[in-house]
């Protein structure tokens, strides 16, 4: 997967890009939220996210 980052005056915003394939596997869709946790775990930094399901 590869980061963008856009700037815009002093803000700079990280984008994780999904490959297309990863997101049609998962039944990922626009209307899906996500929370997102950070583990650092022997070194290495982890995002793990969660699908969150609107009930």
């Amino acid at each position: 997967m590869k980061i963008r980052v856009y700037k815009s005056g002093n803000h700079v915003t990280y984008y994780l890009n999904v490959p297309i394939d990863v997101v049609r596997a998962l039944g990922i869709s626009e209307n899906d939220e996500f929370v997102l946790s950070v583990e650092n775990k022997d070194g290495d930094v982890m995002l793990c996210y969660k699908r969150v399901k609107k009930g």
